[in-house]
């Protein structure tokens, strides 16, 4: 066996544990990740998309009908190149994506424990893993980055809180609320 064949394990039970967890949705997992991608970077072209995920360009295209088949996307003209167009979301599509989250979240939740504090080690570790299928495979630099250091101090990256201490519940509902932050858009702009 080979690192190529555990990340291939690893991508099938990750796979199965969204499509359990957003079953009640109307998305699969990979339905949820295109939806996430758009959201966040749109409006994008097809093409950006077949780069950040390496799926082919028929496979995003098939994917980008089932969005539009639900009423979820809106396509405009690329201002860039009249032959290209952009995708949205619709405010369905943001609709529905907001109400898939919480099952997602739920997922990710029941990961949380093997990781504890946070799982920003293994979010390092899977980039590094990422780059590298990315230089293999000539795809563009992933949309986002993790930032801090491998054995980073986990105490220097806890949120301080001078209140009473919390109990096991409590913990777990703030960080609960901390990923729903984290998994909502920023706004850039000035």
């Amino acid at each position: 066996m080979s690192l190529l064949f555990d990340v291939w394990l690893v991508m099938s039970l990750a796979s199965r544990l969204l499509d359990d967890a957003l079953a009640g949705s109307g998305l699969t997992g990979d339905d949820f990740g295109m939806y996430s991608l758009v959201r966040r970077f749109g409006p994008v072209t097809p093409s950006q998309l077949s780069r950040w995920t390496g799926m082919g360009a028929t496979t995003v295209s098939a994917y980008l009908k089932r969005i539009e088949a639900r009423g979820h996307a809106q396509r405009t003209p690329n201002p860039a190149d009249r032959r290209s167009y952009l995708i949205g979301l619709s405010s369905d599509g943001v609709a529905t994506h907001d109400a898939a989250t919480a099952a997602f979240l739920a997922a990710m939740h029941t990961l949380a424990p093997a990781f504890q504090p946070d799982s920003l080690d293994e979010r390092l570790a899977l980039q590094r893993l990422d780059t590298a299928l990315r230089d293999a495979t000539g795809m563009d630099p992933r949309p986002y980055t993790v930032t801090g250091d491998i054995g980073e101090n986990a105490e220097s990256r806890r949120l301080s809180y001078r209140g009473e201490p919390l109990n096991t519940e409590q913990e777990r509902l703030v960080r609960h609320y901390i990923d729903f932050v984290r998994a909502q858009p920023v706004d850039d702009r000035p």
